[in-house]
């Protein structure tokens, strides 16, 4: 039986933790997978309207899983969402949720391969046709389908938050940090930096596709 479809959802700001965005991550599925893992402050009353949005999908769905099979009756809902953990173990009062994207694989209807990647836009709701690398520390809107299924060996039913499209609002490198991320805020009467002039040029100075999934929701 098909599960129920859901409108494209969109999250509230989080900020990205070790995500695969511009490349699919191989290591561990070699038709590769594109992932966005977001830290949210579940304190926040937008993060606290996901998490509700969520459950109740999640509970839909569980509930239909449940009416296919017997054995489907033992198992249980799982979290939609994880407790954030420092290097020592120690939660740090943030939750993540995780979102993933196929890569690639092979059409079931005319046995033809494919490929596609997730759309970036900027700020602005423009598209980015060549995304800059995207770090752990950006802040993103992810724009996602939900959909659901049982996993055997840990008799749960997982709620899945499939990765449609994203919204770039603050940008963090690989290598780079932020003062938030330091933990560092502001601190009075210190050292003030200044914008750089911008630099002049010489007028005469001359030196110098994959299926995109669309539907990217109303960013």
């Amino acid at each position: 039986m098909a599960q129920k479809k859901y409108p494209i959802l969109n999250t509230p700001k989080g900020v990205a933790v070790w995500p695969n965005l511009n490349a699919p991550d191989t290591k561990f599925k070699p038709e590769g997978e594109y992932t966005a893992r977001l830290a949210f402050d579940p304190n926040l009353p937008e993060v606290q309207q996901l998490i509700s949005t969520l459950e109740k999908v999640r509970d839909e769905l569980f509930e239909e899983f449940k009416a296919e099979k017997p054995a489907h009756k033992k198992f249980e809902a799982a979290p939609v969402f994880a407790e954030e953990l420092d290097k020592e173990g120690e939660e740090t009062g943030r939750i993540t949720i995780n979102f993933k994207m196929k890569a690639s694989g092979v059409s079931k209807k005319n046995n033809k391969p494919w490929t596609r990647k997730p759309t970036i836009f900027d700020s602005k709701g423009k598209e980015i046709k060549n995304p800059p690398t995207i770090g752990g520390g950006s802040v993103l809107r992810v724009a996602c389908e939900l959909g659901g299924g049982g996993v055997p060996s840990a008799k749960k039913f997982y709620l899945s938050p499939k990765l449609v499209g994203v919204k770039l609002l603050e940008l963090v490198s690989f290598g780079s940090v932020t003062a938030a991320g330091c933990g560092f805020g502001e601190d009075e009467g210190g050292y003030e930096a200044e914008d750089a002039p911008a630099p002049s040029f010489d007028d005469n100075d001359n030196t110098g596709d994959e299926d995109t999934s669309g539907g990217s929701g109303d960013f």
